[in-house]
């Protein structure tokens, strides 16, 4: 059978029609974002307006300006910066300490039932409990808000890590048994793809939330730092700072998940369906 002119026209056709419905789809969630925001912004500024004094809920405009000003100021990127390292040298730890963990406790029953109970106990600790105890220990320091992270951050990657272990197919790990598969190249072809996504889960998950903890922590005890300023802002009783800060943490957070964390997945895993990863670029 030969190939007509239409025939071999229809596949183009059909590569613009998906490109004009990925990019649809793309303008729609940005709007809806958008959407989102302004609606947030819009009850904001009406509650400053009509519901409030000033002082005790300042407007969104007054924030930007105190923004702007804080930035001229110049100690924004340095909070920032103090905050992201003890931030990044906790998590860095857990990832460090609870990968293997995680890998034990889903390959060996021993382990699994050495590491379970502390790790859970670990995992269902309230917050406040481990940033009074780390200014007890380490009183006003850097040490103290990185170690706090640690103990949270630990849990969740170790459990997340046992859990993708645990998914691992056992057929293929028999199977590469069989055909006499060494140790190394089974765990980096079957085992690693099955923890990755479990990985990563866990890895933004507790991100966000060790960076939360971490600027609460700096309330407590620390001389530096995002969560500094804004108790500096509390003790001062100035409401338009601590807004500011919260509006620098929201944005800070928003950009490493949207910028850095969302693509480094989509990356990894583009693999496993190419088209969804071009339709979420």
């Amino acid at each position: 059978m030969s190939a007509t002119p239409s025939t071999l026209r229809r596949p183009t056709l059909r590569v613009g029609g998906l490109a004009s419905r990925i990019s649809a789809r793309g303008v729609a969630r940005v709007a809806l974002s958008l959407l989102g925001g302004l609606s947030f912004l819009g009850l904001w500024a009406a509650l400053s307006e009509w519901a409030f004094e000033p002082f005790v809920l300042p407007s969104p405009f007054a924030v930007v300006e105190n923004m702007w000003a804080l930035l001229q100021e110049g100690i924004v990127t340095e909070a920032f910066l103090k905050s992201l390292y003890k931030t990044m040298l906790g998590w860095g730890a857990a990832v460090a300490l609870g990968v293997p963990i995680g890998l034990l406790m889903g390959r060996f029953r021993y382990a699994r039932a050495f590491f379970h109970d502390l790790v859970y106990l670990l995992a269902n600790v309230p917050l406040v409990v481990y940033a009074v105890i780390s200014l007890v220990i380490f009183g006003i320091s850097d040490i103290g808000p990185a170690f706090v992270v640690m103990l949270l951050v630990l849990p969740a990657v170790a459990i997340n890590v046992a859990a993708g272990v645990a998914s691992a197919d056992e057929g293929l790990i028999s199977m590469s048994r069989a055909f006499r598969r060494g140790g190394a190249r089974v765990t980096r072809y079957v085992v690693i793809p099955a923890v990755l996504p479990f990985l990563l889960a866990a890895a933004r998950v507790s991100f966000a939330d060790s960076w939360k903890l971490e600027a609460l922590t700096e309330t407590f005890g620390s001389s530096s730092g995002v969560g500094f300023q804004i108790n500096k802002a509390f003790t001062t009783f100035s409401v338009l700072d601590a807004l500011s800060w919260m509006m620098f943490f929201v944005i800070f957070i928003i950009v490493v998940e949207r910028v850095l964390l969302a693509p480094a997945e989509r990356r990894i895993f583009a693999w496993r369906n190419p088209g969804m990863a071009k339709d979420s670029m």
